[in-house]
């Protein structure tokens, strides 16, 4: 019995003892993987490690998270104000320091807040600044917590505590927030959700308000190099004023997207709800939609994908984009080829005026991968469907403002149905009905 003990006991000591040190150094390669990864999953973000001191129980590390250099980071440094940034280098960033503590018991870990003795790789809190460039780092209130475990995955959780911040030119006020994420960087997956209560912030007259807010979803990799998951958000509002006295915002905001990568074809599909929607010049409205994509061919999305992000890189972001279809033109014509459905099931406006609602459906089918591809063919080959109902008074408004629009009421491609202007339209096999009238389309010869 005694001999069990003492084996049991030097288990134990090489558990507490001697593995903190072994496990630290996987940690800190898991780490590493992890935020390779990450950088990697954005071509507008570069990861730069400054320290990383690893001791026998504990670790300590700062990270900087900053914008390379394109049209985002040169957009960014405009928006902040840091004139030349985009030349010199002074562009925003966040700096993360982290301390971790790793054994396969993480019993430093017991000395902080959200320490956990559960069996893993490495326990981390870590805090964030956030440098605008000018060299002065503000402290970013809230704390983030990780857990990673002997597989590799990583649980965080931010954890943000009600306060408020006033240096006489901005003051803001935050309620909390509670914000969780899993990631894997083995599987390349993420799943993460959360809440952000109200806060505030006004500076110089500006001022921005936002209510409480949900959200989950996940997100993984594909083997062609984009990303498919899902997202749940939901915000009870969103208020922004200017100085000038301009005021925009909506009352409710929900949106719930999704898309998957089924027989190397991407399906998507996303509803959204607007409520009270503030627009200068057309007072509140609601908007509602349901629109879906099917079929898409997912080899020639990851070559234009790629290609825009190449051009999105570039130091002259428009010249690039002007030489981006020469690039991409055999792929979009593959994607057209390969069949594919678009549709909007419903987008409906409401407006002082009444209420505007509209339906599309285009859909293509699969041509032979051996027939030479052919625009004439193509057309002759889509069937399409809209439905669009207009109120008249929104109409008696667009023809005020452009007489014009009333050539549309003429050919009867409008045609009036009680206190609405209707469109319904088909076409199919090169010819489109409008309002039950054919309308031939001439075609284009090879």
């Amino acid at each position: 019995m005694k001999r069990w003990v003492v084996v049991l006991l030097v288990a134990l000591a090489v558990i507490v003892l001697v593995s903190p040190g072994i496990v630290g150094h996987l940690a800190e390669k898991n780490l590493k993987e992890s935020l390779n990864w990450a950088e990697s999953e954005s071509e507008d973000f570069r990861v730069t490690e400054e320290a990383f001191d690893r001791g026998w129980f504990t670790a300590a590390g700062r990270h900087r998270i900053e914008l390379k250099a394109g049209g985002l980071r040169a957009a960014v440094v405009e928006m902040v104000g840091l004139a030349g940034g985009a030349d010199d280098g002074r562009v925003p960033a966040l700096i993360v320091d982290t301390r971790i503590d790793h054994g396969l018991v993480p019993i430093t870990s017991m000395s902080r807040k959200s320490g956990s003795l559960m069996p893993g790789l490495a326990s981390a809190v870590s805090t964030m600044q956030l440098d605008a460039g000018d060299g002065e780092p503000i402290a970013i209130p809230g704390t983030l917590y990780s857990q990673v475990g002997l597989s590799g995955e990583t649980v965080s959780h931010y954890l943000l505590e009600a306060g408020s911040f006033d240096d006489k030119e901005t003051t803001a006020e935050w309620k909390g927030a509670d914000v969780s994420m899993t990631a894997d960087a083995s599987s390349r997956s993420i799943e993460y959700g959360g809440v952000i209560e109200p806060f505030s912030i006004d500076s110089g007259g500006d001022s921005l308000r936002l209510g409480a807010s949900e959200f989950e979803g996940n997100v993984e990799q594909t083997e062609f190099g984009f990303s498919v998951g899902s997202l749940s958000l939901n915000i009870d509002s969103l208020s922004v004023g200017k100085a000038t006295g301009e005021a925009t915002g909506f009352g409710m905001l929900s949106l719930d997207t999704e898309s998957d990568l089924g027989d190397d074809r991407v399906n998507g599909k996303a509803t959204m709800t607007v409520a009270d929607l503030l627009l200068p010049g057309l007072g509140e409205i609601d908007m509602s939609m349901d629109l879906a994509v099917n079929g898409l061919d997912a080899q020639s999305i990851q070559t234009i994908v790629a290609a825009v992000q190449q051009a999105q890189g570039s130091n002259d972001v428009y010249a690039a984009l002007a030489a981006l279809y020469p690039r991409i033109e055999r792929d979009v014509q593959k994607i057209l080829s390969s069949g594919a459905e678009i549709r909007v099931d419903r987008l409906d406006i409401s407006l002082p005026q009444g209420e505007v609602t509209t339906k599309f459906r285009f859909a293509l089918p699969e041509t032979e991968a051996s027939a030479e591809f052919s625009w004439p063919a193509l057309i002759l080959a889509l069937t399409a469907s809209a439905d669009i109902r207009v109120p008249v008074a929104l109409m008696e408004m667009a023809q005020a403002a452009n007489p014009q629009s009333g050539t549309l009421v003429a050919m009867g491609i409008l045609k009036k149905d009680g206190d609405a202007y209707i469109v319904n339209a088909e076409y199919q096999k090169g010819l489109l009905t409008v309002n039950g009238a054919p309308m031939p389309i001439p075609l284009p010869t090879r």
